[in-house]
């Protein structure tokens, strides 16, 4: 796992991250779970051990999210100005046509 700036990585690379993230998380949550099986009187501090060794992990991925989430708001606003761009163009296109067969 890269402890790259999330805005440095790409965007497979952010999804692969956020991916083993998870996994890792998951994992520790299932270890904790078995471990509070085990012994249920000490199950609160099981869990809570799992949150504080997980907080790190979940932080990442939020950020990583953050990152992802902001760039498909940068590319839908890209789109959104390219479609008013045309939309405005070939209006501009069709009332010059409309006006030469007059």
């Amino acid at each position: 796992m890269s402890p790259s700036a999330p805005d440095a990585l790409s965007n497979a690379d952010i999804a692969r991250e956020i991916q083993a993230l998870q996994a890792r998380a998951f994992e520790r949550y299932e270890d904790a779970a078995l471990q509070a099986e085990a012994d249920p009187a000490r199950s609160a501090a099981i869990y809570a051990k799992a949150e504080q060794d997980t907080a790190p992990w979940i932080a990442r991925a939020n950020a990583l999210n953050d990152e992802r989430v902001a760039r498909y708001r940068r590319r839908a606003q890209r789109w959104r100005r390219a479609a008013l761009v045309i939309g405005v163009v070939g209006t501009a296109v069709v009332l010059w046509m409309l006006s030469r067969m007059q």
